[in-house]
């Protein structure tokens, strides 16, 4: 049967209205609050209907635009076992994939490009609503703070098609089986720092950028656009203020929308199967993990072997999609087809998203 794959981004804030002719510099960019003298619009989903500044894969302005040229870096972050809780970082990732990979576990994809996690809390602005407050979680007394994203864990098969389609990303994981390790190609291998503590595989956050600079190939147009961000609210949409997510008896979450942020908050169940539910946090902030859009994939699963599960997300594929913003739900179409662009280039972009028409 098919299995659910979730994926997060985030929805674009405010434009100048229609009368005017450029874009402000950074610090003149309203927040989400739409202002009298301002009109909704739609950005992408060619690059060319992208501001700069601004970020294909969220439609949010980035505050430093200088990392919009450099690729992607995707990291494995482990959901098992629950002792891995609260992860680190999940918040700050323009997408994060939820997969199935085994006996009712899920694990994460983080999808990092535009925006890092920073020891400077008041630098965080992808979630307007949320304040962060940075926790140093790997340090003693005496030394210097450092902050890191994880806990990392192995390779799952997925992660090569995702990888493809985020061109010029660099994939880190902890390992993976040898059934798989020649597909995976990652660019780095994270491997824990305490042979007694599962989760001790942690990547420093300051070490973000320069893997991402390493990865980076002189003259390599990487294009992340392909998605279309508006503000006004399609009109074939349903009420849809909760989602349950139901894996396995150890493996439930829930997606609510909340209405002061318009964002979907996440909550995770206690691996007991008591199916008692709480918040889900990010360690790094603290804050609850929150979404302004939740998008359920619909894919084919293939089990390859006990923990070699294969979920076609190649090229070249579509599939059903439910999209979650706003409150709302929308039965769509997630698409890895060639278009012009990819057949004019020879190049692949990101997975995107249709409507029925």
């Amino acid at each position: 049967c098919d299995q659910k794959v979730e994926i997060t981004k985030e929805k674009v804030p405010t434009q100048l209205s229609a009368t005017q002719t450029s874009i402000p510099s950074p610090t003149l960019i309203p927040t989400l609050t739409v202002l009298p003298t301002m009109t909704p619009f739609s950005m992408g989903p060619a690059t060319s209907q992208i501001p700069a500044g601004y970020n294909p894969l969220t439609g949010q302005l980035v505050s430093d635009p200088t990392l919009l040229d450099l690729p992607a870096v995707l990291i494995s972050i482990t959901n098992f076992p629950p002792s891995a809780r609260p992860q680190a970082g999940l918040s700050y990732a323009a997408w994060v994939f939820e997969l199935y990979i085994s006996e009712g576990m899920t694990r994460f994809l983080g999808v990092y490009y535009g925006d890092y996690p920073s020891l400077n809390s008041s630098s965080q602005e992808s979630t307007p609503q949320i304040t962060p407050t940075t926790k140093n979680i790997s340090s003693s007394p005496g030394t210097k703070k450092s902050i890191g994203i994880g806990p990392i864990r192995s390779g799952r098969l997925p992660y090569a098609y995702v990888r493809d389609f985020f061109r010029s990303s660099c994939l880190v994981y902890a390992g993976a089986t040898y059934q798989i390790r020649d597909k995976l190609r990652g660019c780095s291998m994270i491997y824990g720092s305490d042979s007694t503590d599962i989760n001790s595989a942690m990547l420093d956050v300051t070490k973000l950028k320069s893997l991402a600079e390493t990865n980076f190939r002189q003259g390599d147009d990487f294009n992340y656009s392909g998605n279309k961000f508006v503000e006004t609210l399609p009109a074939n949409g349903e009420p849809a203020l909760q989602m349950d997510i139901y894996y396995s008896l150890l493996n439930q979450g829930r997606w609510k929308f909340d209405e002061v942020s318009q964002k979907y908050l996440k909550f995770e169940d206690l691996a007991d199967g008591s199916g008692a539910l709480r918040p889900m946090t990010d360690r790094l902030n603290g804050n609850q993990l929150a979404f302004s859009n939740v998008v359920v994939l619909f894919a084919e699963h293939t089990v390859l072997d006990p923990y070699v599960i294969d979920v076609a997300l190649q090229s070249g594929l579509r599939g059903k999609a439910i999209i979650f913003r706003n409150g709302m739900k929308y039965d769509a179409i997630w698409s890895t087809m060639n278009g012009d662009y990819e057949k004019e280039t020879g190049k692949r972009r990101p997975m995107h998203f249709e409507d029925l028409n």
